[in-house]
């Protein structure tokens, strides 16, 4: 039996949202972010970038280690919203991908 490729839905800071999550992603995809590789709408893609940039939001840009300026409904709000993504993205891509969401 094929082991189904992981896809790990990650947001990081300025770009880069599905990563490879297990070897067999790997060696299909290589490594660094990899949405640009999969099979998915150009509505799942625009989700995806409107998605990064409301996630670079929640960063303190003038000194990084310090809070955001999010409060908890927000974080609560863009899980929300990732959850769903999630689901289309499961959707569009089928039974072969496995994709799960890291939270913030």
């Amino acid at each position: 039996m094929r082991q189904r490729f992981l896809i790990r839905l990650m947001f990081e800071w300025g770009g880069g949202v599905l990563w490879c999550g297990n070897e067999a992603a790997r060696e299909q995809f290589s490594v660094g972010p990899i949405e640009d590789r999969l099979a998915l709408t150009d509505k799942t893609r625009t989700c995806l970038d409107e998605m990064t940039h409301w996630h670079d939001t929640s960063l303190n840009w003038d000194y990084p280690p310090d809070p955001g300026p999010w409060e908890m409904e927000e974080y609560e709000r863009f899980d929300s919203a990732a959850n769903a993504l999630l689901t289309i993205i499961q959707t569009e891509l089928g039974p072969e991908y496995e994709v799960i969401y890291e939270k913030l």
